[in-house]
């Protein structure tokens, strides 16, 4: 996150006094620079890692300019020396693979750079490297290695002698330890604002409950078990898309219809998303999982690049022209705009277009994962793809290429990050504004976080699911405040762009690292049940726009011992076609049924023995409803507990298997009493 203190920061020309950081700018106009003054205006919001290490390994790049009030190069005998390094100290193979780590420092308006001093704090012989210029055309200006001997720790002068807004350090490895860069120059114009601190401008209008839900899926569900659901993210491989093994690019064909069959009889295709879309009403989106088969058939796998051929740069926009030409077909068939079919390459010969299924398409699912080892896709990578998927970077691949050129319609997911990673989705953003054209941000279809909550201890997410031996309660992990403080930072970046918690679950399985806590009383499979509706309050009241349940079903028992992720469905599939739902199932519909039209309106009461949240009914606002419970999982009761409603009359909801309970209860001086325990209760009151 940013902090206030350090968007504070002061700006000093290059002739005027120094002082001390955290005065705010009145006036980003530089005054007259008559001589190079140390540049003393580069705050956190202006330095980008392009690994996209800052968020999950706690470093910040911005140590690399963050001891400018205690050392300066000038002044050897009076100041401290810099210790904070910039660079993470796990994860070498991922962050400085392919050259080195890169961070850009934005200096917010064309300088006249006359010389860079770097502390040389290393411990071994490594390679730096600076360049100046900017995100598409740099110019190297010093390269040297690092002395490596603490008897020659100290600052070393590197002359530029250049103009430019940005400048690009580049590390081999952590070995080159540079604590803190100080850049000497004039600035030629007037700096650009910083951002607020805090957003202060609209919000978007909080959804229904009945259109906040989705669950995540592959295809195969029985429709009527995914009638709750307003989203369906779909998990579909693009080997299951991109089939041709035999044709040469670009002469080759896909598989249209990875989710269905043709049906001779009604001359048409059977698709599942036709199941979720047009029979049942809800919504639908692919998440674009792996590589191509030919990719498969060499033993790559679903953290490869998806390039149109081996060898390709991965950081280029114009190495995914195959991708992005499957994405284009894929908005071409299942979009609102339909294209003439002869442009469509497909294996079958009914060709179809314009279908209007879908207009949202995710290009990945965790791409940030660390899992992957030197298989790690950096923001520039996804940036690359992401930018051929949209619109064939900006046309330059044709008019087949990209989701833009098929249906104007349809928009990019973002591919779920790992955690709430707003770092580096600040580094997606910067990179959409100085690698495009039109400055485009490219995932106006949502920015998708995952979660989930675990006892794991540590920064990294690698870390906590390691350490993890069971989850916890989403009040343990607050995760209410956790998921509203990503949301208000993603506000400063996107105001116009739904914010998705696109997974977050538990498993029945009491061996799993997510494992659901067991509420006394109750069985683990009512627990995972109980701790979902408590996550789902939770969630609604973030702040966030949506939330897509992990996970539809299982395909094995609950108390099943190894696997993660795998025991956390709302159902059990048991055969081809059995399908026997779990108590999470029946209360999340119930919840549905009956608070189906309600918005969050406020937090009554979250401290204490009991939590109580306020609901409004959007279609009828003089309905108001209240999910009451106790935040603890040991047995915790509050009998005849008094809740102020006012109304003229209550009725209360307590979750069952089947369509729940629905009791009424009488109002006395304004208020009804109940029992409140672990298991949420939602007390619906009639205002007028």
């Amino acid at each position: 996150g940013i902090t206030g203190l350090l968007l504070l920061i002061l700006f000093t020309a290059c002739n005027g006094p120094d002082k001390p950081a955290g005065h705010l700018l009145a006036d980003t106009k530089p005054a007259p620079c008559t001589s190079p003054r140390r540049i003393t205006t580069i705050t956190k919001e202006d330095v980008y890692d392009l690994s996209g290490y800052a968020h999950v390994s706690r470093v910040s790049p911005f140590n690399l300019f963050d001891e400018a009030d205690i050392s300066d190069p000038k002044d050897r005998l009076g100041t401290e020396h810099p210790k904070t390094s910039p660079h993470p100290r796990k994860g070498v193979n991922l962050y400085f693979k392919d050259g080195g780590s890169r961070i850009v420092v934005d200096l917010r308006a064309l300088h006249k750079i006359s010389e860079v001093y770097l502390y040389d704090r290393s411990y071994q012989t490594d390679s730096v490297w600076i360049y100046s210029g900017d995100m598409r055309h740099w110019k190297l200006k010093a390269a040297f290695t690092t002395k490596g001997n603490p008897g020659f720790w100290g600052w070393r002068n590197f002359k530029i002698g250049d103009s430019t807004r940005f400048l690009m350090f580049r590390f081999s490895s952590p070995s080159a330890e540079m604590t803190e860069a100080a850049v000497y120059g004039c600035p030629l114009e007037e700096l650009e604002p910083l951002p607020p601190v805090e957003y202060t401008g609209p919000r978007l209008e909080p959804k229904m409950m009945k259109e906040f839900l989705g669950v995540n899926c592959y295809q195969g569900t029985d429709i009527r078990w995914m009638k709750p659901f307003y989203y369906s993210r779909m998990y579909t491989s693009i080997s299951r898309i991109d089939v041709d093994t035999v044709d040469n690019w670009p002469n080759i064909k896909y598989n249209i219809a990875p989710n269905g069959w043709w049906n001779n009889g009604s001359g048409d295709y059977v698709m599942y998303v036709d199941s979720i879309t047009r029979d049942v009403g809800n919504k639908i989106w692919y998440s674009y999982l792996g590589v191509p088969k030919w990719m498969e058939m060499k033993g790559m796998w679903n953290e490869d690049r998806p390039v149109t051929k081996i060898g390709m740069d991965p950081e280029d926009p114009m190495s995914y022209a195959r991708h992005a030409n499957m994405m284009w077909t894929m908005a071409a068939c299942y979009g609102t705009t339909a294209v003439d079919t002869n442009l469509i390459q497909s294996i079958e010969p009914h060709r179809f277009s314009g279908r209007n299924r879908m207009t949202i398409y995710e290009n990945g699912n965790e791409t940030d994962a660390a899992w992957g080892g030197n298989k790690y896709c950096n923001p520039l990578m996804y940036f690359a793809q992401s930018s051929a998927d949209y619109d064939g970077h900006e046309g330059k691949m044709g008019k087949t290429f990209g989701i833009k050129n098929a249906d104007p319609n349809s928009n990019l997911m973002l591919a779920g990050f790992t955690s709430f990673d707003v770092d580096r989705l600040r580094v997606l953003q910067f990179l959409c504004k100085n690698l495009r054209n039109d400055k485009q941000f490219l995932w106006n279809g949502g920015i998708q976080y995952h979660y989930y909550s675990s006892n794991g201890k540590g920064d990294h997410p690698t870390d906590v699911f390691t350490s993890a031996t069971a989850g916890i309660t989403p009040e343990e992990d607050s995760l209410r405040q956790k998921m509203t403080k990503a949301r208000n930072e993603t506000y400063r970046l996107q105001p116009n762009v739904e914010c998705i918690l696109g997974e977050y679950g538990y498993d029945k399985s009491p061996t799993s690292k997510v494992s659901a806590p067991l509420v006394p009383g109750y069985s683990r499979s009512e627990s995972q049940g109980l701790m979902l509706l408590r996550a789902i309050n939770l969630i609604a009241f973030s702040g966030f726009d949506r939330y897509i349940i992990y996970w539809i079903k299982d395909d094995v028992d609950e108390d099943f011992k190894d696997g993660l992720f795998v025991t956390s469905g709302l159902l059990r599939q048991k055969g081809n076609f059995e399908f026997i739902p779990y108590p999470a199932w029946y209360y999340i519909n119930s919840l549905l049924q009956h608070l189906g039209n309600y918005i969050p309106e406020k937090i009554v009461q979250e401290k204490g023995d009991v939590w109580v949240y306020k609901y409004r009914n959007k279609i009828a606002p003089d309905s108001a409803a209240y999910f009451i419970y106790c935040p603890s999982h040991n047995g915790k009761k509050v009998n005849q507990y008094s809740l102020q409603t006012g109304g003229v009359n209550a009725s209360v909801l307590s979750f069952k298997t089947g369509d729940g309970v629905v009791e009424a209860l009488p109002i006395r001086d304004g208020s009804v009493k109940l029992d409140v325990g672990e298991a949420p209760r939602i007390v619906f009151v009639k205002e007028k």
